[in-house]
């Protein structure tokens, strides 16, 4: 029974662990993202009155603040800004720092017809990585031994139970 209230024990730590890394600041971009182009970002889970500064990041490229961004006194923001036209189309980070912090993915699509030609981009020399944060593997991780943990709990409870015998 011990073995049942310790998996049990891991596996409620797992989940508030896996809760935390998914709760507080977050930060989101709406409609799509071409260069010279507008990008609408909305954050929330800011120290409030905060001033967070704005960027696309990608690896191998350095950072490209694309802006300044003041937070109200709930610590949300809802801004337009205008991504420069040297950004090349891809698959970027786009991170939101002030006192806290937060990312999330975007895609830089080809620019609008009309619009700054962007040469392609060169492939990098090394392999790109879509690699997840840290906090979000650890978490999973720690789930995932909670639930193994629970398992072997379980079996083990099973084999022994004594079992009823037929009369």
């Amino acid at each position: 029974m011990r073995a049942v209230a310790l998996a049990f024990a891991v596996l409620l730590a797992s989940l508030s662990v896996s809760a935390l890394a998914h709760e507080g600041t977050e930060v989101s971009v709406r409609g799509e993202v071409r260069p010279n182009g507008p990008i609408e970002i909305i954050g929330e889970g800011f120290e409030a009155n905060d001033h967070v500064r704005i960027e696309l990041r990608k690896e191998g490229v350095e950072p490209i603040e694309i802006g300044r961004v003041p937070a109200d006194a709930e610590g949300a923001f809802a801004e337009t800004l205008h991504v420069p036209a040297a950004v090349r189309p891809g698959l970027y980070q786009l991170a939101a720092e002030g006192e806290e912090s937060a990312t999330t993915d975007v895609t830089v699509l080809e620019p609008a017809e009309g619009g700054a030609a962007v040469e392609p981009e060169p492939s990098p020399a090394e392999p790109v990585s879509n690699d997840r944060p840290a906090p979000e593997v650890i978490g999973l991780a720690v789930f995932t031994a909670g639930i193994a943990v629970l398992a072997v709990g379980l079996l083990w409870i099973s084999k022994t139970r004594p079992h009823a015998t037929s009369a």
